[in-house]
């Protein structure tokens, strides 16, 4: 970690250029081992990064370094926004519990990769989650967020393409952890 203190705060609406930014270098610097830049462009333009209701939900968080967003993430009871539709290509289901808490778009500047931020805000996250009495919680991953999500303890549900036009499917990985009864006792001891 460099000498220089990470912050982390619930994201205000001012932080919506800023997160927007983030989320563009972060999408663009850090998946081109998993997708294509066509894919990678479908994914900004198209699907989109966030849900910014949840700004104004207070489930949402920004850490931030010097002035500037670094990493974003949260949680919330809602669906993301590809699933509004209830299916997917080909009439699949997407397969998120609509009783389930839902890690959400969680992002990190390239520059700042490795430091152990996106793993503070999905433990924030799951923490708020307990808090609000939530035992199971669910996300959908890019390729290149499954690892971070297995160390974290989750399990692979499944796979489904994400339509995007003019390109290939986008692959996402439903993943899911169940927190133990107790968790949230324990932790706040």
């Amino acid at each position: 970690m460099t000498g220089h203190t990470a912050r982390i705060r619930l994201a205000e609406r001012k932080d919506r250029p800023g997160i927007e930014a983030m989320h563009f270098l972060s999408v663009q610097g850090l998946n081109t081992q998993d997708y294509t830049p066509d894919q990678i462009e479908a994914f900004v333009g198209h699907l989109g990064t966030y849900d910014p209701s949840l700004i104004d939900d207070g489930t949402y968080f920004v850490i931030e370094e010097t002035g500037r967003i670094i990493a974003s993430g949260g949680w919330s009871w809602r669906m993301p926004q590809f699933e509004s539709a209830g299916e997917g290509p080909g009439g699949q289901s997407f397969g998120l519990s609509p009783d389930s808490a839902k890690i959400r778009s969680i992002f990190v500047h390239p520059q700042h990769v490795r430091r152990g931020l996106a793993t503070r805000l999905v433990k924030l996250s799951e923490e708020r989650a307990v808090e609000a009495g939530c035992r199971l919680i669910e996300l959908w991953a890019t390729l290149t967020g499954v690892p971070l999500y297995r160390a974290l303890g989750y399990a692979e549900v499944g796979r489904i393409p994400l339509s995007a036009p003019g390109v290939a499917p986008l692959t996402a990985v439903h993943m899911a952890k169940l927190i133990p009864a107790g968790a949230a006792e324990a932790s706040a001891a």
